[in-house]
């Protein structure tokens, strides 16, 4: 099953999808989400980052979800955004001139860090395009602290319930891009590429499994009907 869970299969067209959205990532996440992916984001980061940490923003795209942890936390004492895609880090790189920060370029699955370096790992939107959510749990775990090292996912949810799962695939397939295309125009049509990471992403019961493997305490938090989910691992 390892091998199965993840977007190895689709993840360069996943990958290219994101490069498509860089000068409208931010925008078109706030269209999809109804406004609440930043409350969502600020949420997670406040209950699970503290003054003094040293922070992994895994999966950073843009940079958005370390811009909302520089306005929700002081005093964090080491930043590091790390995505596969250079562009990407390039768009963080010239959104966060001026903030101590480093940028590095990185798979989830390979993490270029020695052990136990970090006091928070997060991925805000991010853990799905992992390629093996398993292999990634796993190299999240080893450069976190083991004592009282930290993992917090601000994401899309999949809900066990059957109903609801297939709603928010409706949603995601359908929907979700022609609302990015009424803000944005025909480029928000990009936005319906994230389907097929909806469509191989775990279920929420599956996610606490798969980092109950790594974490002894997992708790998640889901909002909208399940379609989104804070979860913070210990």
């Amino acid at each position: 099953m390892a091998s199965e869970e993840g977007l190895a299969e689709v993840w360069q067209e996943t990958q290219d999808a994101l490069i498509e959205t860089i000068p409208f990532y931010e925008r078109g996440n706030w269209v999809i989400s109804f406004g609440r992916d930043v409350k969502y984001r600020r949420e997670g980061i406040v209950k699970a980052v503290k003054t003094g940490d040293a922070v992994l923003d895994l999966g950073c795209g843009p940079g958005t979800m370390s811009e909302v942890l520089l306005d929700s936390v002081k005093g964090v004492r080491n930043l590091v955004l790390t995505d596969p895609l250079r562009p990407m880090l390039q768009a963080a790189k010239t959104g966060m001139q001026g903030n101590p920060s480093r940028f590095v370029n990185g798979l989830f699955e390979r993490l270029p860090f020695r052990n136990g370096v970090f006091d928070v790992v997060m991925c805000g939107f991010s853990f799905r395009d992992a390629q093996n959510y398993r292999v990634a749990v796993e190299e999240i775990g080893r450069v976190l602290k083991k004592d009282g090292g930290r993992f917090l996912i601000v994401d899309i949810g999949k809900p066990d319930n059957r109903i609801l799962k297939w709603l928010i695939g409706l949603y995601f397939r359908f929907i979700a891009g022609f609302l990015a295309a009424l803000f944005l125009g025909r480029k928000g049509f990009v936005f319906s590429k994230i389907y097929p990471t909806y469509r191989k992403y775990p279920s929420i019961s599956r996610i606490r499994d798969i980092l109950q493997e790594q974490f002894k305490d997992v708790t998640i938090e889901t909002k909208m009907l399940g379609s989104a989910m804070i979860t913070i691992a210990k």
